[in-house]
């Protein structure tokens, strides 16, 4: 909700003197960041107008570069970013009696900051319940900036790409989404490399991006669930071999095969109920290439066969805690599992 009022203050050119920006994003951080100085700060004079804090800074110094007029312009932008200002001491509370007069001055003088001052504060983490933070909500705008849903962003590397004068499909880009991190900056990159290959080719299609873009493990997970509804252990286990050798971590390997189990799960209980294949994917929030594969696993595996698989997950679970197998075993036994149709 605070990213649709920032977009709006932006469109309308009615910004707030005081922003906090928090989330895992740097994309949109780095974005609106620029948007906002394009807004107060010109190129001409922005050695004079333009502030960065990076790093632990008291709250002195940015009421300080606050105070400071701006020259040949009527407003100037101070960004902080990392301060520590915004996150409490551990066991202490929301509130440290060490560097808490401090944070309850700058807490103050946000209720009292010069108009001609635009200050953003960047926080990799905040503690909401602190005076700081609640003060700015007051007198500003807490934007957190977390990745976006996979849905979103298949709607947005779909724009990125007509930026280009060019067309790409939804299966394509929602494979570009489904085989990322879910972080804008990478998508970014994988972009470029297809619209360098591509050329002078207009229509974008999955097979461009599978030759271009880099498979991670979430691409050689859905493999891997492919081989294991096929019931070919032999190409299972050669791409658990493959992701062993690539370095991926086992237990992130068995979070994410169980995760798909259950999305196949729930797909094939809607399906029971009588919703129909896309519209129970549509419910379970399935982009069209997570879709397209969950589909086609849940056509392989019967109910009580997922069911069956996801108790077995629990009891290996227990025996990885307890040290009687590792994570690569407990992959391994449960593709031969679920191989026993």
């Amino acid at each position: 909700m605070s990213l649709d009022i920032l977009k709006k203050q932006l469109k309308e050119e009615k910004l707030q003197n005081i922003y906090l920006f928090t989330g895992a994003e740097e994309y949109l951080i780095k974005y609106y960041i620029n948007a906002i100085s394009k807004l107060i700060v010109s190129e001409d004079n922005k050695e004079f107008n333009y502030v960065w804090l990076e790093g632990k800074t008291e709250a002195q110094s940015i009421i300080a570069n606050c105070e400071t007029l701006p020259m040949f312009s009527d407003m100037k932008l101070v960004i902080a970013r990392n301060t520590g200002l915004f996150k409490g001491k551990k066991g202490s509370g929301a509130e440290s009696a060490a560097g808490g007069t401090g944070k309850d001055r700058l807490a103050e003088y946000l209720e009292e900051i010069p108009q001609y001052t635009c200050l953003i504060f960047v926080e990799s983490e905040i503690d909401k319940r602190m005076k700081l933070v609640n003060a700015v909500k007051k007198n500003g705008l807490l934007v957190e900036m977390d990745y976006q849903k996979p849905a979103d962003l298949v709607k947005w590397v779909i724009k990125v790409f007509k930026s280009y004068n060019k067309a790409i499909d939804q299966m394509a880009a929602s494979y570009m989404v489904e085989n990322s991190e879910y972080a804008m900056t990478e998508l970014l990159n994988e972009i470029d490399k297809v619209v360098n290959y591509t050329g002078g080719k207009n229509e974008i299609d999955i097979k461009d991006v599978q030759t271009v873009c880099v498979k991670t493990i979430k691409s050689r997970i859905f493999d891997l669930t492919d081989a294991i509804s096929e019931g070919n252990n032999s190409k299972a286990l050669s791409l658990l071999n493959d992701m062993a050798a690539l370095k991926e971590p086992m237990q992130k390997v068995m979070f994410m095969v169980i995760r798909q189990i259950r999305m196949v799960y729930r797909l094939k209980l809607l399906k029971m109920q009588g919703v129909r294949e896309d519209a129970a994917a549509k419910q379970l929030g399935l982009t069209p290439f997570v879709a397209s594969k969950v589909v086609s696993v849940s056509r392989n595996l019967e109910v009580g066969l997922l069911e069956n698989a996801m108790y077995y997950s629990l009891e290996l679970d227990e025996s990885i805690k307890t040290g009687k197998i590792s994570d690569r075993i407990a992959i391994e036994l449960l593709i031969a599992a679920m191989g026993r149709k």
